[in-house]
């Protein structure tokens, strides 16, 4: 396949499911011998990018408003139009941002040469550049849509972000969930396919064996997540707590919940068993020297952590909730997959201790690089 010259647009380069799938996939690209550019709308880069990624930080918004014309739609939306029409405010600054876009474009193909594949990732870019067009263009779907139904014009809505659009879903379960919504608005994508995210399998492997000093001396079990809601980590700290088990859990992450779940880890009495290590730049070193990995989101695109924690070896516990869950724990592994309540998971926990599950590799495989990345060049070509 010859070389292609690939965009990924991103709103925000900050430690997330989205951002880390972006540069895996930059980077998978990138060892392919293809040419790789971000466009990263919001703010710098808070992780490190590859090497021969060509960065290019482009605040659409704030250019949109520059101009007159766009600042005159900015303030409109802002004192009227979000009024008349509640939740439309993306539909007037993408109008503006989807023109500078195409400016940007056209600059950018008169340097740089014809683009062969444009990757939106993430509902915040879809917003944004809504009303842009190019052939080449696919909006990549990360997780269940944020739902218009509370919004009059919700039909409406759903149509300006996907009616006609070339749609890629990064796990059968996600499509399921947004086809489902697109339907009751009868709202159809010109095309759709479903590519994992990849994932540099060997490197994760290669990262496992590094040392790690702060670990328990024990067996101990893993999360690795951000502290957010959609983590739903009390569901983790309650479901631990019941099942008895007296292994250590340890906690990497950040994030808002913070607070609360040290406050909550003391009213369960657990606070002796929780560790929480903070954000770690190499997760894998962990995850590889766990008893089992433990994840209770309340949704997941796919399930990146989960891949991740099988190619260090290690069996992994999951909440059964929307998304791609059960597309990466498959066969004897799908044993640990746990009602989404304090009781499922609780016991699931338990039979991970008591009953682990053998890991085998070729589970992992899929998901590497080298087999999803051709998935993504011939979208175009099909």
């Amino acid at each position: 396949m010859h070389q292609q010259r690939v965009l990924l647009v991103v709103r925000r380069l900050k430690t997330g499911g989205i951002e880390k799938a972006t540069l895996n996939l930059a980077k998978g690209l990138l060892v392919a011998g293809h040419h790789v550019h971000l466009m990263l709308l919001k703010g710098a880069s808070e992780l490190p990018l590859p090497q021969g990624l060509q960065l290019h930080k482009f605040d659409l918004d704030k250019k949109a408003r520059n101009g007159f014309f766009g600042c005159l739609i900015d303030v409109v939306g802002r004192i009227f139009l979000r009024f008349l029409f509640p939740g439309s405010g993306f539909l007037w600054r993408g109008y503006i941002c989807s023109q500078e876009m195409n400016r940007f474009i056209m600059d950018f193909e008169k340097r740089y040469g014809a683009l062969d594949l444009i990757l939106l990732r993430g509902q915040g870019v879809f917003e944004t550049l809504w009303n842009y067009h190019h052939p080449h263009l696919w909006q990549v779907v990360e997780g269940p849509p944020a739902s218009f139904s509370q919004f009059r014009l919700a039909g409406w809505f759903y149509r300006k972000l996907y009616q006609n659009k070339q749609v890629v879903t990064v796990s059968g379960g996600i499509w399921d969930v947004l086809k489902a919504e697109l339907d009751k608005y009868h709202v159809q994508v010109a095309r759709q396919e479903v590519i994992y995210n990849a994932l540099p399998i060997d490197e994760i492997r290669f990262m496992a064996r590094s040392d790690v000093t702060d670990i328990p001396q024990e067996p101990f079990l893993l999360h690795v997540a951000r502290l957010t809601p959609v983590k739903n980590q009390p569901l983790l700290l309650e479901a631990y707590a019941k099942s008895g088990v007296m292994l250590p859990l340890v906690i990497l992450g950040v994030g808002s919940e913070e607070a609360k779940l040290r406050q909550l880890a003391e009213r369960l009495s657990i606070t002796d068993r929780v560790l929480f290590l903070g954000l770690k730049e190499n997760p894998y070193a962990y995850m590889a020297r766990a008893t089992a990995f433990i994840l209770s989101s309340r949704q997941e695109g796919l399930g990146l952590v989960l891949i991740e924690s099988l190619a260090c070896g290690v069996q992994a516990v999951a909440t059964d909730v929307p998304g791609g869950i059960r597309e990466v724990l498959i066969e004897e592994q799908r044993r640990l997959l746990a009602p989404n309540n304090i009781d499922g998971l609780a016991h699931k926990i338990r039979e991970a201790v008591t009953d682990p599950v053998w890991v085998n590799p070729a589970w992992i495989e899929r998901f590497d690089s080298e087999h999803i990345i051709p998935q993504y060049l011939s979208l175009n070509t099909q």
